[in-house]
């Protein structure tokens, strides 16, 4: 008999993650609101709250920071939509904040409002009291983005810091701020432009005309159209003509460009953005021919089939992480010319004889000035097989925090290691943190084989080294592949200056690992996220509907199958799998959906649906590895703090430090008395109310946890529980 391939698509796993994350804000905050221009991210965005609260009406007003100078076809669709969902809509207006002194209007025919937002946003978060803000921005935007959160804090003056942000592991998000500061939460961060287009295509939405073809008056300035309107000033130097445009994105009319373009479909704009040269938001026009990728297809033409690989990198400084990236994205065609054009006029002004392709992902100043990588960036691009997802993690033992959150979502780690150098202590120490994470996939890319006249005994050299050390580690798949990221020896393409090399090229690898079986189909294990009571449904059927909704974390669900509540331990047996689009015959990880019982039981967040006869273990004593986050503070037996882990949250006493462990030689320190930043140990937990665990080698999702300091709100630790069954 044939085991089904729980393959999901790549937009499935978008889905399921955005809707995750709108039942977690809704659960945690008080006050959350959605940002609602009427811009396609914001449609998108809506259409996944829809989604994750039906058939409740979403449970949370929209919002939009209105400048006054938007488009009329935007403005309209936004008022239209809102009224047909029956969602309370709240205009910010930013001519309001004019008119009351808050801000102060440029003048001049470059003059936009686009800047005053960010005070009358602001404004309008303290005078609701919102806690949470959902926007629609995503990582693919600009490199600073890339650095950014999903649950990105904002303190008590709105402000962002890049350098001091929580840590995101698995799928958990601290929530907790005091009072005046909030949460910005972006649940499509990890999607791309032509992710939003591909499901909008794929879920029939409606978006305003404008996005479409049609015949506007423009005028030209700095290589952008900009509309001919009472609001946008026009200089004598600017004549007005007709042109056939539609918008790529949508805003205040002042700083927004039109692109020339036929595109009359959704299916016409997909191909129309397989082909662009510029960014989304560049200024100048562009195109390039159609990239055919190495099967003879476009380069990631919106195949809805594709799945989702999430690789981190990690290496030592200077082994060349983000240059191997930059030569990703530059080799499988993913850059745009605006993009190259900085990179390339960046490398100069430094005096760089070539084109820095480590400057794609290094968005810090402090990192552009250092040369290092200091916090995650989230990259992405795609071929005709695969989307990828890359975490590029510091190398630096001072960030070693930063490593592991990139790693805690891995399905494969890259570490590079410098063919000069050899295996080092840093090597080392990113093999094991792999390992402790459970990362399924390992590959060691010795790098900068060209500087060792591409020498088959040096390879060898280190493979060897290197094949002793994981020997003592959890490593289930090792690949060894030499290569250049420098000049693209083996990233890309199979090098002719290592004949010797018989395995395939980096990107052939990562297409082609297969990361289905590695999601636990064993044990059901179902948190119960949020509870959905549609009580003002207009729909009668609906009057007494109460579902549970949450994203399953491990085994397969289907209707009519029996399973145990925890912690009643009561049993029942699933009526329905119950979806927006329908109910389903089945639910696999990493599906976020509602399940409805055939008996009624008291059934709350943070609860547990699993098998009768296959349960997590109910705990209140915990065994597990701690990785200590915190600058300033350490974890010492009595430390207190808050735990959590899948969707329950209760105190944690630290009852023993066991040892520490030096990540390097792998040597116990069984007379350590504390943890300090980016120190592991194994520590001895206790907490207030049970927690429904597994092993984390058995389920990275219920055998992982994060720990809170209940002074700051910081996450100060992440967790990896171990023999859960004592």
């Amino acid at each position: 008999m044939l085991q089904r391939d729980y393959t999901t698509s790549q937009l499935d796993v978008l889905e399921a993650e955005a809707i995750h994350i709108m039942r977690e804000v809704a659960a945690e905050f008080e006050r959350p609101c959605l940002l609602f221009s009427g811009g396609k991210d914001s449609i998108v965005m809506l259409r996944i709250a829809e989604k994750a609260f039906w058939p409740a009406p979403i449970p949370f007003p929209l919002m939009h920071v209105d400048t006054g100078h938007n488009f009329d076809e935007v403005i309209e669709f936004r008022d239209r939509r809102s009224a047909e969902l029956g969602a309370r809509l709240i205009v910010a207006s930013v001519q309001d904040s004019i008119d009351q002194g808050r801000v102060v209007e440029d003048t001049g025919r470059r003059a936009s409002r686009n800047r005053l937002q960010t005070t009358t946003l602001l404004d309008a978060i303290e005078e609701h009291e919102f806690d949470a803000v959902f926007g629609g921005a995503r990582r693919d935007e600009e490199k600073a983005r890339a650095k950014e959160r999903v649950f990105s804090f904002r303190d008590d003056f709105g402000q962002w810091d890049p350098k001091n942000q929580r840590p995101e592991l698995w799928n958990l998000y601290n929530s907790r701020i005091r009072k005046g500061e909030h949460i910005r939460v972006f649940p499509l961060s990890n999607w791309t432009e032509l992710d939003i287009w591909d499901y909008i295509r794929r879920e029939g939405i409606e978006i305003p005309s404008i996005y479409f073809s049609h015949t506007r008056k423009v005028f030209e300035r700095d290589g952008m159209l900009l509309p001919d309107s009472e609001v946008v000033q026009r200089g004598e130097d600017e004549p007005l003509f007709e042109a056939v445009v539609r918008y790529r994105t949508v805003g205040d009319m002042t700083c927004t460009g039109a692109v020339q373009s036929t595109a009359t479909t959704v299916e016409a704009i997909i191909e129309e953005i397989a082909a662009t040269r510029i960014t989304e938001r560049g200024g100048h026009q562009g195109r390039r021919p159609l990239v055919r990728g190495r099967h003879g297809g476009p380069q990631a033409r919106g195949l809805l089939l594709m799945d989702i690989l999430r690789f981190a990198t990690a290496g030592s400084v200077d082994d060349g992480k983000s240059t191997l990236i930059g030569r990703l994205l530059y080799d499988s065609k993913a850059i745009f010319e605006d993009q190259l054009e900085a990179v390339e006029r960046t490398s100069r002004d430094r005096g760089t004889e070539y084109t820095d392709l480590s400057l794609l992902t290094d968005g810090l100043r402090a990192e552009r000035e250092q040369g290092i990588t200091i916090d995650v960036a989230y990259r992405y691009f795609a071929t005709p097989r695969r989307k990828f997802i890359i975490a590029d993690t510091p190398g630096h033992i001072q960030y070693t925090r930063n490593m592991v959150t990139g790693a805690s979502t891995a399905d494969l780690a890259i570490i590079l290691i410098d063919a000069r150098k050899g295996v080092l202590e840093q090597s080392r120490r990113h093999a094991f943190l792999t390992s402790l994470l459970r990362v399924p996939h390992l590959v060691l890319a010795v790098n900068k084989m060209d500087l060792v006249d591409y020498s088959q005994g040096r390879f060898e050299e280190i493979r060897e080294e290197f094949t002793a050390f994981a020997s003592k580690l959890n490593v289930t798949d090792l690949t060894f592949i030499p290569i250049s990221a420098l000049n693209g020896d083996n990233v890309v393409s199979r090098s002719e200056n290592m004949p010797w090399y018989l395995g395939t090229s980096l990107l052939h690898h990562l297409e082609n690992v297969h990361i289905a079986s590695d999601r636990n189909l064993t044990d059901v294990r179902f948190p119960v996220q949020y509870v959905i009571r549609p009580q003002r449904a207009t729909d009668p059927a609906f009057h007494d509907y109460r579902g549970y909704a949450g994203q399953v974390a491990g085994g397969v669900l289907k209707p009519g199958d029996e399973v145990v509540h925890l912690p009643s331990g009561l049993t029942t047996r699933i009526a329905s799998i119950d979806t927006f689009d329908g109910p389903v015959e089945e639910a696999f990880p990493p599906m976020s959906v509602t399940l409805r019982f055939e008996d009624d039981l008291d059934i709350s967040r943070g609860d547990m649906i699993a098998r009768p006869n296959n349960q997590p273990q109910s705990a209140q004593e915990l065994e597990a590895m701690v990785c200590w986050m915190a600058d300033g503070v350490k974890l010492t037996p009595r430390s207190k703090l808050t735990i959590k882990h899948t969707t329950r949250t209760a105190r944690a006493l630290v009852r023993d430090l066991h040892y520490r462990l030096d990540v390097n030689t792998l040597h116990r320190d069984e007379e350590a008395t504390a943890l300090a930043l980016n120190e592991i140990g194994r520590v001895s937990l206790r907490v207030t109310q049970p927690l429904f665990v597994d092993d984390y080698a058995r389920n990275r999702l219920t055998g992982g946890f994060i720990l809170v300091d209940e002074a700051t709100n910081s996450t100060v630790g992440a967790g990896m529980i171990i023999d859960s069954a004592r």
